[in-house]
Parts: structure tokens; sequence; C-alpha cells
């Protein structure tokens, strides 16, 4: 009997790791201990709802209008530079971001409350190469509220919400997605 509840502890813990999320209310001090209960990949609806059109400014001053990227599929990332589970994507997205620039675009939104002070320092550092914006509360109020980040959105070639990842998500998912969709 021991040994059955020792299993189910190590996989609630192996679960509860594969699906961390952080608390847009925490802070770098915090861990990263909130759950997502929702799969990653999960389809929206059967109806795919249109995705919420929005503006704001880049990092380079320009401004991104996501709306400008229909006909591409977008991974729209919400994140934060404090959220260990946030920068643990960012490597393979920024793999990804160079794989299938022609047909898909990751944009990161970031909800750091510092915002560009922190966000620009860190993307130099970790040498983003897609757009990042940060959030002045127009996404959260469009895509929101969010239980928890990462949170991600892929917009298939119509501006469609097409699937929405809570929680981190892993590469051969955002990989398998993205082929769907590209090829779809």
């Amino acid at each position: 009997m021991k040994a059955i509840y020792n299993i189910r502890i190590v996989i609630v813990l192996v679960l509860s790791i594969a699906t961390a999320a952080c608390n847009p209310q925490q802070n770098q001090s915090q861990s990263a201990t909130d759950t997502v209960q929702h799969e990653a990949g999960e389809t929206v609806s059967e109806e795919l709802p249109e995705a919420p059109d929005f503006q704001l400014t880049d990092m380079h001053g320009e401004e991104f209008i996501l709306s400008d990227h229909n006909g591409k599929v977008v991974v729209l990332n919400i994140w934060a530079t404090w959220c260990p589970p946030c920068r643990e994507e960012i490597p393979y997205f920024i793999d990804l971001q160079e794989e299938m620039r022609d047909d898909a675009i990751f944009v990161g939104v970031s909800v750091d409350e510092e915002g560009w002070e922190v966000v620009e320092p860190f993307a130099e550092e970790f040498g983003i190469n897609y757009p990042l914006v940060v959030d002045n509360g127009t996404v959260s109020d469009k895509y929101g509220p969010f239980r928890g980040i990462p949170a991600t959105f892929f917009i298939n070639r119509e501006g469609e919400v097409a699937y929405m990842a809570p929680g981190m998500i892993p590469e051969q998912m955002i990989r398998a997605i993205l082929e769907e969709l590209i090829d779809g």
C-alpha cells in the first residue's frame, strides 16, 4: 500500500512540474508553485474564435499589430522575466522562430510590471529573435484572465485561436502544433 501511495506522489509531482506556471502576482523571490489543471495544447473550442487584435510598441519602437500577421501562424506567448518556466521556454522559441520564420511568428507579451527596464536587457542577454511587447493591460484584458504564466495561444493563418496552452509546454508539442497549423 505504501508503494502505491509513493508512486501517486511521484506522479503528482511530475505532473505539477510539467504543468508549472508562475502566478502573475509573484515576484522573482517566489517559487513557481502554481499549477494548471488543463492539458497543454488543448483545443479552445469546436468553432474557432477570432484572435482578439491588439497593437503595442515593440522593443525597437515599432508598432506590433497582431492582425498584420494574418497569413502566418502566430505563437502568442504571455510571459515575464522572473518566471522560471517562461525562461525555460525561450531557447526553443528562439530555435523554432529561426527554423519556421517563413510560416510562423512568435510574439512575446511581457507582463513585467517594470516594463522595458527589465525586458530589454533580458531580451539582449537571451538573444531573442522574435518581437517582444510589454502589455499595458490590453492583451491581458482581451486574452485573460490568466491563472498563471506562461500562457501560449496558437493562432492559425486565418487569425483564429486554434489552441491555448496554459503553463509551460514542451518543445516537441509546440513543434507538432505548429506543423499541424502550417500544413493544415
